[in-house]
C-alpha cells in the first residue's frame, strides 16, 4: 500500500522506485500483485505516462486513511510501551501568557508520575499532529478547523492594542482603532487575512490598517512592535508580559462581540489513559477559576 501511494504521488514508477529506496521492476511487480489482488486496474500506462484510474483514485484515499492509522496505531504501542508515561502537548505561544503555565505545575503536583512534553506549533499543523498520533492534546485557536478532533474552550480575553513606547498615542491609556490605523501597523500576510482577527476589527469600524510589516506570531509581532517597526492588535493576555519599549492600551471603540479564545483538541480515538487523565484535569482547572472564560477580566491588570 505504501508503494502504491509512492507511485500515485510521482505518477512516474522510476521516481516512486528512488523514493522507495528499491529497483523499479520489483515495484512495477507489487503494484501488479496489488491490482490482481484487488481485481481492478489502478493505473493507466503508457510509454509516456503513467495515470491514476478512478478505482485508483479512491484506492489512494483510501489507502492514505489505512497508512495513516497505521501509523497512528504503532506510535500509540510505542507510547504504551514507555517506561515513563507521557503526555505530548503542543501549543501556540500565547498559551504561555496565562493558562498553560499554572496548569502544568498544578497537573505535576497531581500526577507526579505523569512527564509532559511540550512542542510549540502553530494551530494548524497541530491538527495535523494529533490526527497523525504525534501529539496527545493541542492548545489552539478557536475557531480553526479541526475535523476529527473534539475540542473545549480554556481561555477567551478581549483584544488590546500592543505600541511602540515612544509613539505620541494613547497618553491615556486608550486608543481607537481610526487612530491607530494611520500608524505603520504589523498583521499577518495576506494568505491568512481572512482568518485575521485585527483585520475584522477594523473593517468593524470602516477603517483599513496601514500594514508595513507581517507576522503570523503573536511573539515576533511583540519584537516587531518593541523595534519601533509598527503597531498591532493582540489578544489581552499579552500584557500580563514584560515587554521593553511595548505600551499595551484598551481599544476604546465599542466591539462587545470582538474576542479571541484559545481551545484545548484531542483526538477521541487516540487517548491514553495518561491523555484522559490530562483532559479531565484540564476541565477541573478551567471550572474553577470563570475569569480565564471572562473576557473582561483583562482590565485587572491593564493601565
Amino acid at each position: 500500500m505504501r508503494q502504491f501511494v509512492a507511485v500515485a504521488e510521482e505518477l512516474h514508477f522510476g521516481r516512486a522506485a528512488n523514493r522507495l529506496n528499491m529497483a523499479q521492476p520489483p515495484l512495477s511487480q507489487a503494484i501488479r500483485r496489488l491490482e490482481l489482488d484487488l481485481r481492478v486496474e489502478l493505473f493507466n500506462r503508457s510509454k509516456r505516462s503513467v495515470e491514476l484510474t478512478p478505482s485508483g483514485q479512491v484506492f489512494l484515499v483510501e489507502a492514505r486513511r489505512t497508512l495513516l492509522q497505521a501509523d497512528v496505531a504503532r506510535k500509540m504501542a510505542q507510547s504504551a510501551s514507555a517506561t515513563t508515561p507521557e503526555v505530548r502537548i503542543c501549543f501556540i505561544g500565547p498559551a504561555l501568557y496565562q493558562v498553560l503555565p499554572e496548569l502544568l505545575v498544578a497537573f505535576r503536583n497531581a500526577w507526579p508520575g505523569v512527564h509532559t512534553r511540550l512542542f510549540e506549533i502553530p494551530s494548524p499543523q497541530q491538527i495535523d499532529g494529533i490526527l497523525a498520533g504525534d501529539f496527545h492534546v493541542g492548545f489552539i485557536t478557536q475557531g480553526i478547523r479541526h475535523s476529527g478532533c473534539e475540542s473545549m474552550l480554556v481561555e477567551r480575553s478581549r483584544f488590546i492594542a500592543a505600541v511602540p513606547a515612544s509613539i505620541d498615542i494613547g497618553r491615556g491609556g486608550a486608543v481607537g482603532l481610526a487612530e491607530l490605523a494611520e500608524q505603520p501597523f504589523i498583521m499577518p500576510p495576506p494568505k491568512f487575512a481572512e482568518q485575521s482577527d485585527a483585520l475584522n476589527l477594523f473593517k468593524n469600524v470602516g477603517v483599513v490598517p496601514r500594514v508595513e510589516q507581517e507576522a503570523t506570531q503573536t511573539n515576533t509581532t511583540l519584537s516587531l512592535v518593541s523595534a519601533g517597526l509598527g503597531c498591532s492588535v493582540v489578544m489581552a493576555t499579552a500584557a500580563l508580559q514584560t515587554v521593553r519599549n511595548v505600551r499595551f492600551l484598551r481599544i476604546e471603540d465599542d466591539l462587545p462581540q470582538a474576542r479571541w479564545e484559545m481551545a484545548m483538541a484531542w483526538h477521541p480515538d487516540h487517548l491514553s489513559p495518561q491523555t484522559v487523565q490530562f483532559i479531565d484535569f484540564v476541565r477541573d482547572h478551567v471550572e474553577q477559576r470563570p475569569w480565564l472564560l471572562d473576557p473582561d477580566s483583562f482590565r485587572k491588570w491593564m493601565p
